[in-house]
Formats: C-alpha cells, structure tokens, sequence
C-alpha cells in the first residue's frame, strides 16, 4: 500500500488547504487527507494485484511476486482502503466526496486499462497526483490559488510516470503494455522525460518572476531548480536502472518542495 507515497499525498492535502485557507479550517482539511491517505494505498494495492505478472520481472521484492501476500489478500486491503476513503471524503463535504469517488473509479480504471495506453496511462496517474493538492482547496471551499501547485505536480509526475516506464521496459514489453519506453526505446523516452523536466522548471520560475510569491518562495524554488539541474547534467541519455531511480526521487522530492515553497512564499492572490 506504500504508507510513504499515502502519507506525502496527505500531506499534499494538507499544504493545500493551508495555501488556500484564510482561515483554515482544520476538520475538513484532515479528513481530506485521511481520505488521500486511504485512498492512495487502495489504489497501490490494486494496481500491485492487476501488475502482479510484470512485477514477476520489474519488481519481483514486492509483496505478491515474492509470495509474501496474495492476490486475494490484497484485493481485499484495496477493498477496504477505498471504502474507508469514500467514508472520509463524505465525512469532509458533499465536494470533497465527490473528488474521492473520482479518484477511486479513475485510479482503478487506470489499473485495469488506462496504464496500458501510450502516454495516456502517463498522463492520468500525473492528473490524479496532481490533484491530490487541490483537494486541500477543496476542503476550504477555494481552489483558485492552487492553480501554479498543480501545474507543477502535473508535470513533475508526468516526467516520474515516463522515468519509472523506462525502469520496467522489459516486465511491460512482456505483458504487452505500451509506453513510451516499449514503443519507442528507452533512450528516446528518456529524451520526453529530460524535455518535461525543463518544462518543470521552466513553471516553477513563473510564480517568482510574475511576482506571485516573494523571496521565500524564491530561495526554496531555486533549490529545486538546482536538484533539476543537476539530474540534467549527471544523467546520459541511455542512463543506467540506478540513475533511473535516482531521477524519479529527484522529481518526487521537487513536488515535496514545490508545496513547502508555495507555504513560505507569501501568497499574493
């Protein structure tokens, strides 16, 4: 169910909420992100039950390739987890519901299909991920100031989404899922992923020079672009499984910092 990417995606919610909120207020905004949280082991849970062949090759440590778990068993911990998500979103408002079950469906037509589309499956896990911030808007009633936040985590994960293809170039190719990666080659995939990752950048430039935020979101801003840099710089064109991976946490690490920088900047809208 991976806690760690549960408990960032509910902290996302909670930056979210705290972006937007003048004032803030604190019961929605945590049932919001106890319903991301729930919501995003559902969904990691499912997609390891429907992934379980490719894992046999890309992943063979998780739970269900090496046999620590079973299918069954963690259909019904996804079971569970959405539901307990559903429950939360109710409990945090009409709105922040209907965001949840939006979610639910989506992350799970995602694993079933989606995924398996060129570029598509990429560009819905970066549009749920993404999202998970605006639902902290959501629970305030404003999501207005969240715009540049998710343009950001958009893309960030867009480029995570085709970086972590790459990684598992051999298990899809044998279960016949179409990514960037198996159609056209891990080098050129990784070209897309270098050129997003400049697009990245390039946003997270806007929020300081538009006079959005002010020098706290400056300093933590040109601290990511550094990370971006340097990912740029070190890594080749055909990189080796470990500077994949190294690539991928850069980019989760700049959504983290993304969202702090947006919470020291000093709003202005």
């Amino acid at each position: 169910m991976r806690p760690l990417n549960g408990l960032i995606g509910a902290g996302a919610v909670v930056a979210g909420a705290l972006i937007v909120g003048r004032p803030f207020s604190v019961a929605p905004a945590v049932l919001g992100a106890a319903a991301a949280l729930a919501a995003v082991g559902g969904a990691n849970a499912l997609n390891d039950c429907l992934d379980r062949e490719a894992d046999v090759v890309n992943r063979p440590t998780r739970p269900i390739p090496s046999g620590r778990v079973s299918v069954g068993e963690a259909a019904i911990a996804s079971g569970i987890a959405y539901a307990l998500a559903l429950a939360l979103g109710a409990l945090a408002g009409g709105w922040s519901f209907l965001m949840v079950a939006t979610w639910v469906g989506l992350t799970a037509l995602y694993s079933a299909s989606l995924k398996r589309i060129l570029i598509v499956g990429n560009l819905v896990a970066a549009l749920l991920t993404a999202s998970i911030v605006v639902l902290g808007g959501v629970t305030q009633g404003k999501i207005g100031p969240l715009a540049i936040p998710f343009v950001m985590a958009f893309l960030a994960n867009v480029g995570r989404e085709i970086v972590k293809d790459i990684e598992d170039t051999e298990g899809d190719a044998r279960v016949g899922v179409v990514t960037l990666a198996t159609r056209f080659g891990p080098e050129r995939a990784y070209m897309i992923a270098r050129l997003v990752t400049v697009a990245l950048m390039g946003v997270i430039a806007v929020p300081y020079f538009a006079r959005i935020y002010g020098l706290g979101y400056a300093v933590m801003g040109g601290a990511i672009e550094l990370i971006l840099v340097w990912q740029l710089v070190l890594h080749p064109r055909n990189p080796e499984p470990a500077d994949l991976r190294l690539h991928a946490r850069a980019l989760k690490l700049a959504m983290v910092m993304g969202l702090a920088a947006f919470l020291v900047g000093g709003v202005n809208v």
